[in-house]
């Protein structure tokens, strides 16, 4: 997934700015990437995000079409991340060694519920159709997986000469 750097003491001690953490919040496209235990990534798109006390983030994805990336999160595979507004191509990545399953919680479906309509909001302002939108962010009936993880890398990946750079 590039990038691929050990954890260190200071990488174990990553602190996600509050800033990046209201962008991850905010309604972005989201996408991840667990590595399985065959060593591939297992890559799709992710409904919502949520940071945590002690900023973990937790990463709510559908079930459906996602059977490899839940095997390979219960396996513990290394995950990546990416958050991306539409209107901005704003991108940042974050990155990890392990991720983790986690039970779904009440404010799991809070910060979905808004996500998706945030999410909606940006692609009617872009100019998608009232169709595409609905069925693309209609979601709120689909079961859903929540899994977890501890960023220990944030990269700026937005467009242009400072896409890479770790944060």
């Amino acid at each position: 997934m590039g990038h691929e750097k050990r954890p260190t003491a200071a990488r174990d001690a990553f602190h996600l700015p509050d800033e990046i953490a209201g962008f991850i919040e905010s309604g972005v496209s989201i996408i991840l990437a667990v590595v399985g235990p065959d060593g591939r990534a297992k890559a799709g798109r992710a409904l919502a995000a949520r940071v945590v006390a002690g900023g973990a983030i937790r990463v709510i994805y559908p079930a459906e079409g996602n059977g490899a990336i839940t095997a390979a999160v219960a396996a513990g595979g290394p995950i990546a991340v990416t958050f991306s507004a539409p209107m901005s191509h704003r991108t940042i990545q974050l990155k990890a060694m392990s991720s983790r399953a986690e039970a779904f919680e009440p404010e799991d479906r809070t910060g979905l519920d808004r996500q998706i309509d945030a999410f909606a909001a940006v692609l009617r302002a872009i100019g998608y159709g009232p169709a595409f939108v609905q069925s693309f962010c209609d979601n709120r009936s689909q079961s859903v997986f929540v899994l977890g993880f501890r960023p220990e890398t944030a990269f700026e990946q937005t467009p242009g000469p400072g896409a890479g750079r770790e944060l």
